[in-house]
């Protein structure tokens, strides 16, 4: 999961302009001081800048802090072996943008991972995009996306009015929080922020109509942090937190597109609320 989160902040150019930052420093080791090399790249990535050490190899330190926890703590990486080390740098980096990849895609990815008696035993079953929106979109979204198109269909409404509705909707969806008591790899999860981030970008596409901004403040309101799971499975909450922060980034870089402006993205500032547990003995609050 950190290779892949990698894989995608290179391709979103989140390392750096150059879009090949993480290629670039792991091709630059010998295949057996790959291991290293990566054990030390993940320590950096968990790293605020003011705490490195500044005599440390440059190409280190040209990566900036993630923080988020999920580049925290030491975990068992494995020798990369020739056939490893080929799929990380060419087939996947080389040869795979992974910018444009959908979040969703890891409930797949993740359900493919697991042998059919550990899937049924956890009833761990991957849900489609279609079906998810069966029940998101007449919970709460077609509400919201109607208010939406009222506000600006409304001949009655002045421009004031308008404007101030608009706020008051933009507010509102700030409010609400979700919570999926079993959330497997997040894919509910993250397809609803995806849609509310979508709508929120609508919203400040009209509220930004016309104007010239003088002074840019980040208008993004919706954010993560109003997103929980409980999921029993360790890899499928990392799995999950993963695909929300991916998330969150593609809709930042859509927000810059309709505001003309740069958004900083790293260092994470909110968590994903993905705690790992039982659902049926955990306290939801």
């Amino acid at each position: 999961v950190r290779v892949v989160f990698c894989l995608y902040a290179e391709d979103a150019l989140l390392f750096g302009p150059k879009g090949s930052e993480f290629h670039d420093y792991l091709a630059s080791f010998l295949p057996e001081n790959r291991r290293k090399a990566l054990i030390s790249l993940f320590r950096i990535l968990d790293q605020p800048e003011a705490d490195r050490d500044p005599y440390e190899d440059k190409k280190l330190l040209d990566f900036p802090y993630v923080n988020g926890g999920l580049f925290a703590g030491d975990i068992e990486i494995p020798r990369l072996t020739d056939e490893v080390t080929q799929l990380i740098l060419e087939d996947m980096s080389e040869n795979l943008d992974w910018s444009k990849i959908s979040p969703t895609i890891f409930g797949a990815v993740f359900e493919s991972t697991l042998n059919p008696e550990t899937r049924r035993k956890g009833g761990m079953h991957y849900t489609s995009l279609k079906d998810i929106h069966k029940v998101i979109d007449p919970l709460f979204l077609d509400d919201l996306q109607n208010e939406f198109d009222t506000i600006l269909s409304d001949p009655k409404l002045s421009k004031p009015k308008r404007k101030a509705a608009l706020e008051a909707l933009h507010e509102r969806i700030t409010k609400l929080y979700f919570l999926d008591p079993a959330c497997g790899s997040g894919n509910f999860l993250t397809e609803t922020f995806l849609s509310l981030r979508r709508l929120e970008n609508k919203i400040i596409e009209q509220l930004q109509h016309g104007l010239m901004v003088l002074e840019f403040a980040n208008p993004v309101k919706v954010s993560i942090g109003q997103f929980a799971g409980i999921e029993i499975n360790d890899f499928a909450v990392t799995v999950a937190r993963t695909a929300l922060w991916i998330a969150e980034s593609q809709m930042i870089k859509e927000t810059e597109a309709i505001v003309n402006q740069t958004i900083e993205f790293f260092p994470l500032k909110t968590d994903a609320k993905i705690v790992e547990g039982n659902a049926l003995r955990m306290d939801w609050n």
